[in-house]
């Protein structure tokens, strides 16, 4: 796994970069921009992760794959006695992003297929800001 250093100071600009993304998530999604809003939910997930890894150990994950991210995650969690689930939700996260941003094919996601994103995007903010209070107040979420 490639990692790229980082000082820990810089931590806050991931943060703010995700939840941006997030927020962007959440207006694509009520504008039915399905697609955008998916891929910014799975982007705001992987620069959250990479907020709390510069901050715990002043690196993130620099793998084209970001699968390099959850294991990087992983790696964290078991350092600062964390439970690892939000690495395996970001797992479950980053997992379709190949196909949706790259495919040479148009893949039209559906409703209930930015539902399910944006819900285990949710739950990924929500355990990485309990588990990690640094990132401080948790983004509103959208109803």
């Amino acid at each position: 796994m490639r990692t790229k250093a980082l000082d820990r100071t810089r931590f806050v600009n991931y943060r703010g970069r995700a939840d941006e993304f997030f927020r962007g998530m959440l207006d694509e999604a009520w504008a039915v921009r399905y697609n955008a809003a998916a891929l910014l939910g799975i982007h705001a997930a992987i620069a959250l992760s990479d907020a709390v890894a510069i901050h715990q150990v002043g690196k993130r994950a620099a793998d084209d794959e970001h699968l390099s991210a959850v294991r990087l995650l992983e790696i964290v969690c078991q350092g600062a006695g964390i439970d690892s689930r939000g690495a395996m939700r970001l797992g479950e996260i980053v997992s379709g992003k190949n196909d949706l941003a790259y495919s040479d094919r148009y893949v039209a996601i559906d409703t209930d297929q930015v539902q399910r994103i944006r819900r285990n995007v949710e739950r990924f903010f929500t355990w990485a800001y309990r588990n990690f209070g640094f990132l401080g107040p948790e983004p509103a979420q959208g109803g």
